[in-house]
């Protein structure tokens, strides 16, 4: 099976989690940061739901000078008319009352010393409608408020608060079983020579949790039994391997797949580093990324593949990728190049550790860069979620 393009092969990931959407679960907007909504979420009320007050000061009736009238009970809906000549002291965000024309800032207004109770601008009376906020002038009852498939955000959370929404329709957040191969790694202290110390564990699960989903970890030896009995049984929403998956004499993944029945989709792709990178389905069609065992090539990997897998089941269009000049990132024609780069005086400048096995690169790096195709065309700029 010949490898495929970079592109084609984002492409043909985003089809496969297309073809299996992720369920959608109701959360308190409170704790709905980082999901991503199942369905458009609408205005509940108007925002704001009466006229309100812009600024402090008086809610105004006709020309000064005013006879004040009291005062706006903050939070109270809308009080007495206010008839002209007459004046009521308001604070931001409190309702205005009917019959106000306009609302005298603090600052532009002065209580009469030769008759309390009495109120006179300093400046120019206001302007009928100045710093009167109308009633739903933001958003009408009934209206889009955040689109499908949007990601919450700290301000979005705001806005659907504001709107009344208590609780949120939200995606499911897929569940990721990764598994970490290889007889030399070990799982803590300093490795023996020979040995590796796994560097997947501690991180690929948090980077998971950063780009939206859940995981479980699993170490299992390199056996071909072990491996067929994990793909026979796992049913997570995505499989995530690390390791064996050249297809050389000690390279079990792919001779794993063929024997509990599953399908090889994409083996090997058009990208350095992460060419032995493939995706297949087991017999009972769950998704496999069968990533590189080297830590760059691993996370260029999962950082191309991904974040496409997850837009389409989340019933997304793949992210557009960012164009940037890559002025000494060198054409490569159709095998793409990622280098971990940073961004100096505005200019995107790649890292020298730009090796399979390299991490220095990329634990400072801004974002991956892929190379242009041709001379003269920009990169793409693969975004990194820290």
């Amino acid at each position: 099976m010949t490898s495929t393009t970079w592109e084609a092969a984002r492409e043909f990931v985003w089809s496969a989690g297309r073809s299996r959407p992720l369920g959608a679960e109701p959360v308190p907007v409170d704790l709905a940061d980082g999901r991503r909504l199942a369905a458009a979420a609408h205005a509940l009320v108007d925002l704001p739901t009466v006229d309100v007050s812009a600024m402090d000061g008086w809610a105004v009736a006709g020309a000064g000078p005013w006879r004040l009238d009291g005062t706006v009970v903050m939070g109270a809906p809308p009080a007495r008319p206010l008839r002209v000549g007459t004046a009521r002291i308001i604070t931001t965000g409190a309702a205005v009352p009917p019959g106000a024309v306009a609302v005298l800032r603090a600052e532009h207004g002065d209580l009469l010393a030769e008759g309390p109770g009495w109120l006179r601008p300093t400046a120019p009376a206001p302007q009928a409608g100045r710093d009167i906020r109308r009633r739903g002038e933001e958003l009408r009852r009934g209206e889009p408020l955040i689109p499908a498939g949007a990601r919450m955000t700290p301000p979005r959370l705001a806005l659907a608060a504001a709107a009344g929404h208590d609780v949120l329709e939200v995606l499911a957040e897929p569940r990721v079983e990764l598994i970490v191969t290889g007889d030399e790694v070990v799982a803590a202290g300093r490795p023996a020579a020979g040995a590796v110390r796994d560097a997947f564990g501690p991180s690929l699960p948090s980077l998971f949790e950063r780009l939206g989903a859940r995981t479980s970890t699993r170490r299992i030896p390199d056996r071909l039994d072990p491996f067929i009995e994990l793909l026979s049984e796992a049913r997570p929403d995505l499989l995530v391997t690390t390791g064996g998956t050249a297809g050389g004499h000690g390279d079990l993944l792919r001779r794993a797949i063929i024997a509990e029945g599953g399908t090889i989709d994409v083996a090997g792709v058009g990208m350095r580093p992460g060419h032995p990178v493939l995706f297949a389905r087991t017999s009972a069609g769950v998704p496999v990324l069968g990533l590189p065992g080297n830590p760059l090539a691993a996370f260029t990997c999962l950082l191309s593949f991904f974040p496409p897998w997850l837009d389409g089941a989340s019933g997304q269009p793949i992210t557009v990728l960012d164009e940037v000049a890559a002025h000494d990132l060198a054409a490569t024609g159709l095998q793409r190049r990622l280098a971990p780069f940073t961004w100096r005086a505005g200019r995107a400048v790649a890292s020298p550790w730009v090796g399979s096995a390299m991490l220095r690169g990329i634990a400072d790096a801004d974002g991956l860069l892929a190379s242009p195709v041709a001379d003269g065309e920009p990169a793409r700029v693969v975004p990194l979620p820290w």
